[in-house]
């Protein structure tokens, strides 16, 4: 394959990716993202003049909870978002109550139809007819600054409020668009040839609850395109040697993304792993590229250390949690919190749509995450001489598995809820998995074609999913309640789902032809072997730092 024709095949899978994720905007309900109305009231707030207060004082604006109302996302008597106060979308696969008070489904919720809905208008700091606390301002206030001044440019916040949501979900979408130009790049770097390369730029669609959650008003958003570019940037780093360029590179990209989560905080590991593993540079310029690279991080991602300075922690708690009554430290139990933790995670890595509860069943999403890490094994035995640039980058996220845990297992035994294990956290992480193609490279074209099929179907499988959750009816979802709650026309309706029909035939011809143009390729023996079956005989004296030919024909 060219390089034109593998650049212009890149830039039509991000576009496609794209437009599957501005349909998923369009068919999320309102304020159904994981405390997406906390969000959208941070952007409010600062395109308001609010400001971005300490952690804890800030309140989510009672028009953002009128509005939330109206979507029917909370009750109508509701004064925040928690426990009862929010309707339940189905697929929930939780025990139903036996005893009132019991929920309320939304699928039974009147909601408000667009002509009728109300604008938001400004939002204040403090507002005094509420007591919903808004977290938020315990993160980064980039997304935010982002998102106000989106609202100030299309003045979204005297619009419906189902329209200010679409225009603030859409510039989240947007702030995503490295993730598939990383992936095939971090794919291509390792040493995939361009058509396999390619063909990791398809694994998106098959982690459906990237889709729902870059669907809604999230930093995830940032973290996830940001998180995307520092990947790219760690594997150029360990592909190549040591220069002042790529060190800064590193810095930069990684002192950026500092500004989205403090998940970003685990590519430290990754970027001292990077150059401390390079077997053909000197301790010292491992060392000086470490620290250079570091502190230059630190310094561009400031916000942390501004934590430490002004609060004595690196993330302050946003809200205040209260001890439950009859709760005993002694009452935690570490199997069953381990179960819980391995469940949440792999459900809400590939489901969980809205609030986390729309779930496939475990046994999908186990067999998923289960495949996911063979695959990933299988590439890191099989990376040849990229090896180690693999460990470097796929390090973060194996650290943050314990971190999470940790800290979760520390609420749980302090408040006895176990939370904050969900699979969403890692995905400032997802362009890791560009790498899953070396273990497939001796594969040919209907390979290709096969992991990309496969992909698309979990992704079209995802969405049906969504819509059934939240739009039940016959003969597979009840289509009128679906424009409605959208607020748009059946018609309309109509065309962006044939949109969508129409992005998946296009995404399925293009790994078609991507397969075809792999089949064609004449491969050498050792292209066609997989690189652990010869590792010993093939040893070089370089390691890490080797130059990707071009295909010139080969691939």
């Amino acid at each position: 394959m060219g390089k034109r024709a593998f650049v212009a095949s890149a830039a039509l899978l991000t576009l496609l990716v794209l437009v599957v994720q501005a349909v998923w905007a369009v068919s999320l309900p309102g304020f159904r993202g994981p405390d997406e109305p906390h969000h959208v009231n941070s952007i409010l707030r600062l395109a308001s003049g609010g400001g971005w207060p300490s952690p804890g004082h800030a309140r989510v604006g009672s028009s953002v909870i009128e509005a939330a109302r109206e979507s029917g996302t909370i009750t109508s008597s509701a004064e925040g978002f928690s426990g009862l106060a929010r309707t339940k979308l189905g697929n929930d696969r939780a025990e139903p109550r036996t005893e009132p008070p019991f929920p309320t489904y939304f699928r039974n919720r009147q909601v408000t139809p667009h002509e009728e809905r109300s604008a938001t208008g400004s939002v204040p700091r403090l507002d005094p007819s509420s007591s919903e606390i808004d977290q938020m301002s315990q993160h980064p206030p980039v997304y935010y600054a982002g998102g106000a001044l989106v609202t100030d440019l299309f003045n979204l916040d005297q619009q419906p409020w189902d329209r200010m949501l679409l225009g603030l979900r859409l510039y989240g979408i947007v702030l995503t668009l490295p993730l598939i130009p990383s992936l095939i790049y971090t794919a291509r770097k390792l040493g995939a040839r361009r058509t396999w390369a390619l063909a990791a730029g398809f694994l998106p669609f098959g982690i459906p609850q990237y889709f729902a959650i870059t669907a809604g008003v999230t930093n995830d958003a940032l973290a996830i395109g940001a998180g995307a570019l520092v990947v790219a940037a760690l594997v150029k780093a360990g592909t190549e040697r040591i220069r002042p360029a790529t060190v800064a590179l590193v810095a930069l990209s990684l002192g950026l993304a500092l500004w989205s989560k403090g998940l970003l905080l685990a590519f430290g590991l990754a970027l001292i792993l990077v150059f401390a593993l390079k077997r053909d540079e000197t301790w010292r310029a491992r060392i000086a590229a470490i620290a250079a690279s570091g502190v230059g991080a630190l310094v561009i991602g400031w916000w942390w250390i501004h934590n430490i300075i002004r609060f004595g922690v690196i993330q302050p708690s946003g809200f205040p949690r209260e001890v439950p009554d009859g709760w005993d430290p002694s009452m935690a139990e570490f199997p069953t919190f381990l179960g819980v933790a391995w469940r949440s995670i792999t459900t809400s890595f590939f489901s969980a749509f809205g609030w986390l509860e729309s779930d496939f069943h475990p046994v999908l999403t186990t067999a998923l995450m289960l495949a996911l890490i063979g695959l990933l094994v299988w590439a890191g035995i099989n990376a040849g001489e990229h090896r180690r640039t693999f460990l470097a980058i796929v390090s973060p996220a194996l650290g943050t598995v314990p971190l999470l845990l940790a800290e979760s297992w520390s609420a749980y035994t302090s408040y006895g809820t176990i939370a904050g294990v969900q699979g969403r956290y890692f995905y400032p992480f997802l362009a890791v998995l560009g790498a899953i193609v070396l273990g497939l490279r001796p594969l040919r074209g209907r390979a290709i074609v096969v992991v990309a099929a496969v992909n698309l179907a979990i992704g079209a499988y995802g969405f049906i999913f969504l819509l059934n959750s939240a739009y039940p009816g016959y003969p597979w979802i009840d289509f009128p309640r679906y424009a409605l709650v959208a607020g748009v026309s059946e018609a309309v309706l109509t065309i962006i789902l044939e949109i969508l029909v129409a992005a998946y035939v296009a995404a399925f011809v293009l790994a078609a032809y991507v397969g075809v143009k792999e089949s064609g390729l004449t491969l050498s023996a050792e292209d066609r072997a997989l690189p652990w079956s010869g590792f010993a005989r093939r040893r070089r004296p370089a390691s890490d730092s080797v130059t990707i030919p071009e295909d010139s024909g080969r691939g």
